[in-house]
């Protein structure tokens, strides 16, 4: 029988320190990085691609590269499974067993 996998390990990833002003297309200056979801009420978080979270947005003609990491959160429109609560926040991520030089690898792999 598999290990059981937590549905929402979260609490593993390390958030990168950002500002308000941050854009979701600013994923590229963050090799590796995954766009974090988080519950502001409960903390119950899940990460997307941030690739294909500008994709979405742009299918849905509500955004795209520019668009805050606010306004993003401020556009999902379903409320959260653990409190059903709206409270959401988006961050930037590290996802969990990439190292620093991984990171480094990724950066020059997009860089060339």
């Amino acid at each position: 029988m598999p290990p059981s996998i937590p549905s929402h390990p979260a609490w593993k990833f390390t958030p990168i320190p950002a500002s308000a002003e941050t854009s979701v297309g600013d994923f590229r200056r963050y090799p590796g990085c995954r766009l974090l979801l988080c519950c502001g009420a409960c903390s119950w978080s899940k990460h997307y691609n941030p690739e294909r979270v500008i994709d979405r947005l742009r299918e849905l003609r509500a955004g795209g590269y520019a668009t805050r990491l606010v306004d993003a959160a401020r556009k999902v429109g379903w409320n959260c499974p653990a409190c059903s609560r709206m409270r959401w926040r988006m961050q930037f991520a590290w996802p969990p067993g990439l190292s620093p030089q991984d990171v480094q690898r990724l950066a020059n792999r997009y860089r060339n």
